[in-house]
């Protein structure tokens, strides 16, 4: 049903149209006219209605921290990072990125594509983004034989068999992790 008003049985497409011709470019009615002196102010007053009336006056360190904690809450409580975090966890992740971007993580992670001809083993998809999977958890791996660093990795046979690994595409991937409770895979491209 047209809008009310509207010719065009197309709900007003055309009016749109029509509208969007008059505003813009050369055919708009402000085309080649400035504002006068007197309008330009009345449009700095009204601007400065919508900024902050302080900005540019110098303020003291009270009137910051009113100000910061107005406008921004992480000024009230200072966040906590590191070791300091309650989600820390003995700087495990940083061991993760050093084993993920080494060169024998690449390599075993291309022997297990090449061993299954990069086919997704649940669905049997190719030509996705494929993930390279530890059936025995790589974290209980780490944990199991104590891994602090990335020399003692390394030397970890079990952690670069390829017999515990598989290749699976990204969503086949991430089922199996909901599956085990973690929350979302690590995305690895080829």
């Amino acid at each position: 049903m047209p809008i009310k008003g509207s010719k065009s049985p197309f709900r007003g497409i055309s009016r749109l149209e029509e509208m969007k011709k008059k505003v813009s470019g050369k055919n708009s009615v402000h085309y080649g006219k400035h504002p006068s002196e007197e309008t330009r102010n009345k449009m700095s007053i009204a601007k400065r209605g919508k900024i902050s009336l302080l900005r540019g006056i110098p303020r003291s360190e009270e009137m910051k921290k009113k100000v910061r904690g107005i406008n921004n809450y992480k000024y009230d409580k200072p966040s906590k990072y590191g070791s300091e975090s309650p989600n820390w966890k003995g700087g495990i992740t940083e061991l993760n990125n050093q084993i993920y971007n080494c060169f024998k993580y690449r390599q075993w992670r291309s022997d297990i594509f090449t061993r299954d001809n990069f086919i997704c083993q649940e669905c049997s998809i190719i030509g996705k983004i494929l993930n390279a999977h530890h059936k025995k958890s790589f974290s209980s791996i780490l944990q199991k034989y104590e891994i602090t660093t990335l020399q003692e990795a390394l030397e970890c046979e079990e952690l670069w068999n390829i017999n515990n690994g598989i290749t699976l595409c990204k969503n086949c991937h991430e089922k199996i992790h909901a599956n085990c409770g973690v929350k979302g895979a690590k995305k690895e491209r080829i």
